[in-house]
């Protein structure tokens, strides 16, 4: 849970260092400190919408976000349930007027990733000028996707904490499609040696995934011999990097994805009695604990939690 909550810290905490950072040196022509500067303007009308900003709590019931966090502050001080939902509810007004700033930022992170990826992919499986400008275009794109999907996330009343996780997630994850583009770009050996590099790349992390969580459940309700092959499988589809087609002892027939609550039936339709007794205790216990760390800052689990935690495996 730590990391979720560092990821609400380090998005205000990396807004105030963007904005000394881009204060601290002068732009240079062309450079993307230019381009903050060009943004100034439109800043500091942010800027002076700060006293402004309006959340909604219900149809027709509007506030500003200095006094939503007052009655955060306020519930708090009086021992009063206060949820990750409720802060980042209150953020999203702030967030959305502030959307060219962080734009901006995602912008200047992505494009150095994005560069350092093309320029690994062009080396390696020698693609033409034409071939890397095209690759660069895709980044591009996947770079606007993005983008996308936080304003889509950050405008809409009904998104939460764990919707907010899942968006910065996918900005992380960076190759997400480029197996497609690439099979288009490449052929004979180039192509054979990327798509034996990318699936036995996925296979293996799949595959340690799967190992990492199968010992941490077994731990918990003792599989016998003919339970390990089917729960690896389960554990396998549950990974974020597995695609159908994967294929690991005791898949059977159903091969698809599994994720959040899916995951979560797939694994008790293997337990015994016995075993599921064991399971629920230790889910139970599990949430708990996560209660009590996020008591101790004063706070209560985002709405869909377990969708993120998957009960510790």
């Amino acid at each position: 849970m730590r990391q979720y909550i560092g990821l609400v810290i380090g998005l205000v905490v990396g807004v105030v260092g963007a904005i000394l950072f881009q204060q601290s040196m002068p732009p240079e022509e062309g450079s993307t400190e230019e381009k903050v500067e060009k943004l100034q303007g439109e800043l500091r009308v942010t800027r002076m919408k700060l006293s402004r900003y309006e959340a909604n709590y219900g149809p027709g019931s509007k506030r500003t976000v200095r006094d939503g966090m007052r009655s955060i502050a306020e519930d708090m001080r009086e021992g009063r349930d206060v949820s990750l939902d409720d802060v980042f509810s209150t953020m999203k007004p702030w967030m959305r007027d502030m959307a060219p700033l962080f734009d901006l930022m995602r912008m200047v992170e992505q494009e150095e990733r994005f560069d350092s990826l093309a320029g690994r992919y062009a080396r390696e499986y020698h693609l033409s000028d034409e071939g890397q400008a095209e690759l660069k275009e895709w980044f591009r794109k996947r770079e606007e996707e993005n983008a996308r999907a936080f304003h889509e996330m950050i405008n809409s009343d009904t998104t939460g904490f764990v919707d907010f996780v899942r968006v910065m997630e996918m900005n992380e994850d960076s190759e997400r499609g480029l197996d497609t583009f690439m099979e288009t770009r490449l052929e004979g050996e180039e192509l054979a040696a990327f798509k034996v590099e990318r699936l036995q790349g996925r296979v293996d992390s799949v595959q340690d995934e799967a190992n990492r969580q199968l010992h941490r459940l077994d731990d918990v309700v003792d599989l016998d011999e003919n339970q390990l092959d089917g729960m690896f499988a389960v554990m396998a589809r549950g990974s974020r990097r597995y695609e159908p087609g994967m294929e690991f002892d005791g898949m059977g027939a159903d091969t698809g994805r599994l994720e959040g609550r899916a995951r979560d039936g797939a694994i008790r339709r293997v337990l015994r009695p016995d075993q599921l007794d064991r399971y629920n205790k230790y889910q139970a216990e599990h949430r708990l604990e996560a209660e009590r760390e996020m008591g101790r800052i004063g706070m209560k689990l985002p709405r869909d939690w377990d969708l993120l935690d998957d009960a510790g495996f």
